[in-house]
Parts: structure tokens; C-alpha cells; sequence
């Protein structure tokens, strides 16, 4: 069965994913998961019951852990983006200051919920 690339090209939903989906995204969307631990819960913490909600071991992981930690890997990457982009000279005034403003906050909260993780987990 072979596949008409033309009429796959001229199809609308095929046009605005490729144009929002690229592959940096794509490797952001997998650094996410991998360092909220995806691959760790998949491995070493499919024997913890799913209604634990953070173990006390640094080696294992629940599932809402991993939950935790993809989220705030996001928050912080998308802090990130938010401070690079107010940092454009194309834009100014106002929305600079509250893109910059929440792109702090959006990193701040993401470092917040890791430190904060890994010290409930350290000490108990």
C-alpha cells in the first residue's frame, strides 16, 4: 500500500502539527520525561503500589513522584523559555516585564518542587 505524500502535504491538520511540532520540541518533550524519572518508575518502581505517595528510598520512585518531577521539569523549562523570549529586544514595555516576571516564577516553582522533593525524601 503505498502513501500519497502530495495529499498527505496538502492535508490541514498535517500542516499546523509539523508546523508546531519540530524537533526541538520533540527533544525538549523527551528531556522532560527523562529527567522526571520516566525510565526509573518503569524500571525499579512498577513494585511500589500506586497509592504511595513519595518513598523514602533515593534509588525508587512512585508513579506520583515521577508526576511531580515531569511537572516540574516542564515548569522549569518553560521558565527558561519565557526569560530568553522577554529578553528580545523586539518587545518591550509592559509585556516584557510580565513574561519576565513568570517565566521567574514558573522557574522558581520548578526548582522549589524538586529541592523540596528530594529533601522530603533525604530526611524523611
Amino acid at each position: 500500500m503505498k502513501m500519497d505524500t502530495d495529499n498527505l502535504r496538502r492535508n490541514k491538520w498535517v500542516k499546523t502539527l509539523s508546523k508546531y511540532v519540530t524537533l526541538e520540541v520533540i527533544y525538549v518533550f523527551v528531556g522532560v520525561l527523562l529527567a522526571g524519572g520516566l525510565v526509573n518508575y518503569l524500571l525499579e518502581g512498577s513494585s511500589i503500589p500506586a497509592s504511595t505517595v513519595v518513598t523514602t528510598s533515593i534509588q525508587t520512585q512512585s508513579i506520583l513522584e515521577t508526576i511531580t518531577y515531569v511537572i516540574a521539569s516542564a515548569s522549569g523549562v518553560t521558565g527558561i523559555y519565557m526569560l530568553a523570549r522577554s529578553s528580545q529586544p523586539s518587545k518591550v514595555g509592559r509585556e516584557t516585564f510580565f513574561v519576565f516576571i513568570t517565566g521567574m516564577l514558573l522557574l522558581m516553582i520548578g526548582f522549589f518542587l524538586i529541592f523540596s522533593m528530594y529533601t522530603f525524601k533525604t530526611r524523611g
